[in-house]
């Protein structure tokens, strides 16, 4: 099992990304370090999702999406990866992993981008609203928050618990979305040291797949 460490959040801490600016500001030594950091931690993260993937059942999930350290001329504020059932990969709707600077997060969403591409109504998709006080029943949720499409990644995101106890509160966030979805996900905030990651990781995909797969079968 891997652990994670504050370096591993740290690289994240930043102001910017893109290369030319990064080139303004630091010598052709120093970005290459940077880039070499970044490289590192990625390579450290894409194997946690390999090491997760193989205690996965290949017949229900495919090897995951995992987005590369840099974009073009820019390096990623986040590293992210996407979970697809083996025959649903052309879906919006996903189960992704994501570390940036402030969490790890295991959520339940639906991929906007280039959604026009995939298959999944937003309509569809937000109909698991329904399950969410049957599918947190007799489980552990302390940990699980649920969020807007549109809100930030870094922001501060609703506990689960204080929407499933609220009627007032789902009521405001359902009419919120307009024509965007919910996420929701298991969150492990930034600590010097979190351990056994794949093990935290694969608990939650097990628990959110639940959901995502109660979408896509229907």
């Amino acid at each position: 099992m891997t652990d994670l460490f504050e370096e591993d959040f740290s690289i994240f801490d930043r102001e910017q990304f893109a290369f030319e600016k990064i080139k303004q500001d630091l010598t052709e030594s120093e970005v290459e370090q940077l880039k070499a950091s970044f490289r590192s931690v990625w390579n450290k993260w894409k194997q946690i999702q390999l090491n997760v993937y193989a205690k996965m059942d290949p017949e229900i999930f495919g090897k995951p999406k995992i987005e590369s350290w840099m974009n073009g001329w820019n390096l990623r504020n986040h590293f992210w990866s996407a979970y697809r059932a083996t025959d649903r990969q052309n879906e919006n709707a996903c189960l992704g992993v994501l570390l940036n600077k402030k969490q790890l997060q295991i959520y339940l969403m639906f991929q906007h981008y280039q959604s026009e591409k995939r298959t999944g109504s937003v309509d569809a998709y937000n109909q698991l609203l329904k399950k969410l006080s049957a599918w947190s029943a007799g489980r552990d949720t302390n940990n699980y928050y649920i969020w807007r499409q549109q809100e930030h990644e870094l922001t501060d995101h609703l506990l689960l618990n204080t929407y499933l106890t609220e009627t007032k509160n789902q009521e405001l966030f359902i009419k919120s979305l307009e024509d965007k979805t919910f996420q929701l996900g298991a969150f492990y905030f930034r600590e010097p040291q979190i351990k056994n990651v794949e093990e935290k990781i694969l608990k939650s995909l097990r628990e959110l797949s639940e959901l995502y797969l109660s979408l896509i079968s229907e």
